[in-house]
């Protein structure tokens, strides 16, 4: 299931939240080869130490399998500090109601057919996740930043965007960005193509009520 993490809750996940950064080590650092700084194992960088929101997929056996990281975009973030090039010239967004997600890492590379399909199911969780939050939150739009893999894989998660820029080549990486619908359709398209029902949040500081769209 999907915690969601917000800052008055980091110290209840201090060991979980570790093991995001190591996840993310692994992930972007050594099956990616992204240019990321990593300390002694554990990938962070300056946005989180703005207080992000952090989703955090947590398996039967207490280990974090997957996660994304949460900001508005009325402060600072990633897509206007570090990719503006990706804005293809069109203003940085600014509102309450648009977010950026960032740093999304599962475990394993999601596998969408034959009899390993249920290894993307982490992923699918944390889009559904996502979607609850966000109209949890009045959230509207996400963006992100993602790179070729994640172009090829989010429309056939049942998340296509509905924008995309062309691809730019950041580093050693073909990097994209895309602004995404938060809606119910989108979260019942999700849900529909994973056989998820219901919720998948597990614990939130709002009401499930909310979240059961």
């Amino acid at each position: 299931m999907i915690h969601v993490v917000t800052p008055e809750l980091y110290f209840l996940y201090r060991q979980e939240i570790r093991d995001m950064y190591r996840l993310r080590h692994r992930v972007f650092r050594e099956r990616m080869g992204w240019e990321v700084s990593s300390v002694a194992g554990e990938e962070r960088d300056r946005f989180d130490e703005l207080g992000p929101i952090y989703l955090l997929s947590i398996n039967n056996k207490g280990q974090v399998d997957g996660s994304w990281r949460f900001l508005p975009t009325t402060g600072s973030y990633m897509l206007r500090d570090v990719f503006p090039e990706l804005l293809e010239g069109r203003a940085a967004p600014r509102h309450p109601r648009i977010w950026e997600g960032s740093r999304f890492a599962v475990e394993t590379a999601p596998t969408l057919g034959g009899p390993d399909a249920r290894a993307g199911m982490p992923a699918r969780l944390i889009l559904c996740a996502v979607i609850e939050l966000c109209l949890a939150l009045g959230v509207r739009q996400l963006i992100t930043v993602y790179d070729a893999r994640m172009a090829r894989l989010l429309p056939r998660l049942g998340c296509p965007p509905i924008w995309q820029s062309q691809a730019k080549r950041i580093g050693r990486t073909s990097a994209y960005m895309g602004e995404f619908e938060m809606s119910t359709g989108v979260l019942g398209a999700i849900r529909s193509l994973a056989g998820i029902e219901g919720s998948v949040i597990h614990s939130a500081p709002f009401d499930r009520d909310a979240m059961a769209a």
